[in-house]
């Protein structure tokens, strides 16, 4: 048990770089499904699609490989939830705050979310006596879609601790065989 690195602070500083690779990967989908759709606008494409589930894989293999190599104990849920929670509520507040920061921080789930964002967007809402689209409507950009981010930050997190959870209970039943 030497080689573990225990306790938040191991966690907290793989868990950091993990999300900084993360962003790096996604910024490079992005970019390649920015250059595929070129002039088709904002349509749901097979790059959108193929986001939707890459995002999560990422987060997936974050908490795995982390602890295949680093040791790292199984991850408890309500810590899981809590700090994924205080992470997006803080950048839940960079959204109305710096907006620019927000969004280089906030890659992952933004495109991971993509997907239920072009479907959410196209939803007609009766707004004023008219019918709109609900991405024409204040309280889509300043309610919805922020919202929609905070989740999706938080069921990525929950998808590191499953594999963190997938490679202890792995690494607990080749030590008891």
């Amino acid at each position: 048990m030497e080689g573990k690195r225990k306790g938040f602070a191991g966690h907290a500083c793989f868990a950091f770089v993990s999300y900084i690779v993360i962003s790096i990967i996604v910024a490079v989908f992005s970019g390649m499904r920015q250059s595929f759709q070129k002039n088709d606008g904002a349509g749901i494409s097979v790059w959108v699609v193929l986001l939707f589930f890459i995002v999560p894989l990422l987060f997936f293999l974050a908490g795995y490989l982390g602890t295949t190599k680093f040791g790292f104990e199984k991850l408890k849920v309500h810590r899981v939830l809590l700090w994924s929670t205080v992470f997006s509520a803080v950048l839940l507040g960079l959204w109305y705050v710096l907006l620019e920061l927000y969004a280089l921080c906030n890659l992952p789930a933004a495109e991971g979310s993509y997907l239920p964002d072009l479907w959410l967007r196209k939803t007609i809402v009766t707004y004023g006596y008219e019918y709109r689209y609900l991405q024409e409507t204040d309280l889509y950009r300043y309610v919805i879609l922020p919202l929609i981010h905070f989740v999706f930050r938080i069921i990525y997190w929950l998808f590191y601790m499953w594999g963190n959870r997938i490679c202890v209970s792995g690494r607990n039943k080749r030590k008891s065989s």
